[in-house]
């Protein structure tokens, strides 16, 4: 990465992983990385809250040292060349599905943009190993997420900001659904139909309204 963009990144880094904290999607325990411009390094955080980790801890490492936390994110960028950034987080809306054996269908705008699924990992525990991470990146498939049974979720994106919005959208998409299925019986969309409304609706131009919308959330 070049200096400039490379700076750019890091700022974007930060300003997610404070927003994911403010919106709830994750007490002490999350992490974020985003792809090298060479495509085979990451940037990655400490072992640290995402309320506390500052530009300067941010780090490179590839995809294949061994660094705490790391192995899914890595896991990811081998299976998946299209992906520029991870996000995994533990929000408890997703957990309360999970651990319910459901997943997240598409109901409304926001879940429409799950429309490929999200598959769920019955396995239990922590990622652990990076063959365990491997099993997990395999089952993700070319999605979006990837629910994990009572640990939250993975969501993958083109850029740290998209990602940053993905998790936001799963989160809720998760509430929403929960709360529908206290109630009555949701009427999920077909693929089609929810593909075409994830198309017309979660655009570059409309991650960016996000992301704007969010940050003045979290600094204004």
């Amino acid at each position: 990465m070049i200096d400039e963009a490379y700076s750019a990144v890091k700022s974007d880094f930060i300003a997610a992983l404070r927003i994911i904290y403010r919106e709830g999607l994750s007490n002490a325990f999350a992490h974020l990385s985003a792809r090298s411009d060479d495509g085979h390094q990451m940037l990655f955080m400490p072992r640290k809250s995402p309320a506390l980790v500052q530009t300067d801890e941010l780090f490179l490492v590839d995809f294949d040292k061994p660094v705490p936390q790391s192995s899914l994110h890595q896991a990811i960028y081998k299976t998946r060349a299209d992906v520029k950034a991870v996000f995994h987080f533990h929000s408890p809306a997703v957990v309360l599905l999970s651990v319910v054996g459901q997943t997240i269908r598409p109901m409304h705008n926001y879940s429409a943009i799950f429309y490929q699924g999200v598959p769920l990992y019955t396995g239990t525990g922590q990622v652990e190993t990076p063959a365990r991470a491997g099993e997990m990146a395999k089952l993700l498939g070319d999605a979006k997420a990837l629910m994990l049974r009572g640990h939250g979720a993975v969501v993958v994106g083109q850029s740290i900001r998209e990602v940053c919005m993905l998790a936001i959208f799963l989160e809720e998409s998760a509430r929403l659904q929960t709360e529908a299925m206290r109630i009555g019986t949701p009427m999920f969309m077909e693929r089609d139909e929810a593909e075409k409304i994830a198309k017309r609706t979660f655009k570059p131009a409309s991650v960016e309204r996000a992301w704007d919308h969010f940050i003045e959330k979290c600094t204004g």
